[in-house]
């Protein structure tokens, strides 16, 4: 992946930011998207990876159990929205999976969905 198309990832994923904390619930998709993450999948993992990154990188843990507690939630609160927006998108998907598969196979057999 080249330095532009990580660069134009990061900016993706901090307007899906930007539109979670102004009150989106909904995992945006568009095609600019898809060239990015692959799939909706791809994109809730890269947000599910930035959170993990923001975490471990924000978070000192050589801090008290109280302190660190506390700058959890901070943090937490401070990525509510988006967090929201990815898990909402992750408990719908497996459902929304579902729906489309019209076909699968069991040992050699296709059966109709």
């Amino acid at each position: 992946m080249s330095w532009t198309q990580t660069h134009r990832r990061w900016e993706a994923m901090r307007e899906i930011e930007a539109l979670a904390a102004a009150g989106c619930t909904e995992l945006p998709w568009n095609a600019e998207y898809a060239d990015l993450f692959g799939d909706r999948d791809g994109l809730a993992a890269a947000l599910r990876y930035r959170w993990k990154l923001t975490e471990s990188t924000q978070l000192d843990t050589h801090l008290t159990e109280q302190v660190l507690a506390e700058h959890r939630a901070r943090l937490a609160e401070r990525q509510g929205p988006l967090l929201r927006m990815v898990e909402f998108y992750e408990r719908a998907a497996p459902v929304a999976n579902l729906r489309t598969q019209s076909v699968r196979t069991i040992g050699t057999e296709r059966v109709s969905a």
